[in-house]
């Protein structure tokens, strides 16, 4: 195959065949663009599509920037200015604006414009193009809608709203601004707000729920910037690619620490030795793991067990059991029936 290489002379002899004004009408009736140009006196001249554009008969109207003015929305304008200094300043006419046609349809336009100078440098007139983006802009408010309310949803939200990736790294939080210690949360930085005997529970949760595309849904406790811990409910639903492949995950992680104590407080006082010897069991933690994880004693844990009715203890004794257990996995059950334990 004989390869063509254009030439310059060869495009410039291809000028010779082709009309200005025949060029200019073609991209105005193609694209439903319109041009216009302005002297250094103000002077304007519009292009048959400016006029399009605008609404306007050419045969009318005489083109002037008053003109133009009065045909932008009245929100849209800017302060009046001079039209000689179009010349000096070719941003007055420069953007996107709401026209308003003789027939009271509203138009969106975008003009771009350039000033040329003459021989000495000086400016000597302004030339811009304009097109209509109605439809653009109407594709765009959906969009803009959405944008809206996801703003209005950030600042809504109780607690703090966050973007994830499957193996489990925060990739962004969305509504951080007033929550200085956010930034902690950053890859796999939640990870390490955890007490370290939850760690593997919550790696295990989040384990499940990326391989099953199922919400993620767990409690947890997560360190405070002066070292104490409070319990948090964290939630996350994956959001789908268009392929139906998991994208992302997008999560919020609520403070629930008032209401787990009061929560605690209330079974605590029904938690009984079989409980806590299943719960026990259910993890495959020995006695001395368990007196480990709540500085309880061990033979304190034995004499617990060993009970068939509700444990007699101090109230917090009894809350740091139950809170071991839980954020470890386990469930306790306090229903009107025979109380049980399951893994959460």
């Amino acid at each position: 195959m004989r390869k063509i290489i254009t030439t310059g002379a060869e495009l410039r002899h291809l000028e010779n065949y082709l009309d200005p004004s025949e060029i200019l009408r073609f991209f105005e009736e193609k694209f439903g663009t319109g041009v216009w140009r302005c002297d250094a006196e103000g002077r304007m001249q519009w292009s048959r599509g400016f006029y399009g554009l605008l609404g306007l008969d050419p045969n009318a109207v005489a083109p002037s920037y008053a003109e133009i003015e009065r045909r932008i929305h009245p929100e849209d304008r800017r302060p009046q200015r001079d039209p000689r200094e179009l010349a000096f300043d070719r941003f007055l006419l420069d953007g996107e604006f709401r026209i308003i046609r003789p027939n009271r349809a509203l138009r969106w336009i975008r003009i771009q414009s350039e000033t040329f100078l003459n021989s000495a440098g000086e400016p000597e007139c302004v030339v811009g193009v304009a097109i209509d983006i109605t439809e653009q802009r109407r594709s765009l408010q959906p969009l803009k809608t959405d944008a809206g309310r996801y703003a209005a949803l950030t600042q809504v939200a109780g607690g703090l709203l966050w973007v994830g990736s499957q193996d489990g790294r925060i990739t962004a939080l969305l509504n951080a601004e007033d929550k200085p210690d956010a930034h902690r949360f950053f890859g796999k930085g939640w990870l390490d707000l955890l007490p370290e005997e939850e760690r593997e529970t919550a790696l295990r949760i989040w384990a499940a729920a990326a391989e099953t595309g199922q919400p993620y849904d767990v409690e947890h406790r997560l360190r405070q910037s002066d070292g104490s811990y409070r319990w948090y409910h964290c939630r996350a639903v994956p959001v789908p690619d268009a392929d139906g492949s998991v994208r992302e995950w997008l999560g919020i992680s609520t403070d629930v620490h008032e209401e787990r104590l009061s929560t605690q407080h209330v079974a605590t006082w029904r938690l009984t030795g079989a409980q806590l010897r299943a719960a026990r069991g259910m993890l495959n933690w020995s006695v001395k793991q368990l007196a480990a994880r709540t500085g309880i004693s061990a033979a304190v844990i034995r004499r617990l067990e060993e009970q068939n009715g509700l444990l007699r203890l101090p109230d917090e004794t009894l809350t740091t059991l139950c809170a071991t257990l839980s954020s470890a996995g386990i469930e306790f059950i306090f229903g009107a029936g025979k109380p049980g334990v399951r893994p959460r």
